[in-house]
């Protein structure tokens, strides 16, 4: 079997190296296309629903507050796991999705499904902040002579000051000088 591969290559030498070059095209342009990700979130996706009810037990809550709220939201699509917390005053419902649905998707399908939940007159369910294990990252640039980039890195003391459009630019200001911007 090997060796009709063997020939069928060597007498074949153009069709092989059109069907490599092909491919070799297809690997780069795939490879190319690729959505590279410096921190990337392996995180499932969460959605909490908050409640409060102030001045009631555990137990009343989890009767009149979480397991209606568990029974509207069961069967959401892409719900893999569904779990709830119900202490004095608070309740908290926490979704996983599967990895096939977004952040947005996810919040969209819960708070529709929130709508419909009867629940006492003065609980009002809400969304936790869309958040994940990573956090915030806020991405900066040093820019300015090499003698300056370098001490920034070394000794990095930060001013924050507003810019003239809606973005925030940071400077470096040395530690003995006042605040510049």
């Amino acid at each position: 079997m090997l060796r009709r591969i063997v020939r069928f290559a060597l007498r074949q030498r153009v069709l092989v190296l059109a069907a490599t070059a092909a491919l070799a095209l297809l690997g780069v342009r795939a490879f190319a296309g690729l959505p590279v990700e410096a921190f990337p979130d392996v995180e499932d996706i969460h959605v909490q629903v908050i409640s409060q009810w102030p001045g009631h037990a555990a137990e009343e809550m989890e009767r009149s507050v979480t397991l209606p709220i568990e029974r509207q939201l069961n069967g959401l699509p892409y719900l893999t796991n569904l779990r709830s917390v119900s202490m004095f005053g608070l309740s908290v419902v926490t979704l996983t999705f599967e990895d096939a649905a977004t952040d947005y998707f996810a919040r969209q399908q819960t708070l529709e499904r929130l709508q419909t939940v009867s629940l006492p007159a003065s609980v009002t369910p809400q969304l936790a902040p869309l958040a994940n294990a990573i956090g915030e990252i806020y991405r900066y640039t040093l820019a300015g002579p090499r003698s300056l980039t370098a001490r920034c890195r070394e000794s990095p003391t930060w001013c924050r000051s507003a810019g003239r459009s809606s973005s925030t630019r940071w400077t470096w200001t040395p530690p003995s000088c006042g605040r510049t911007a």
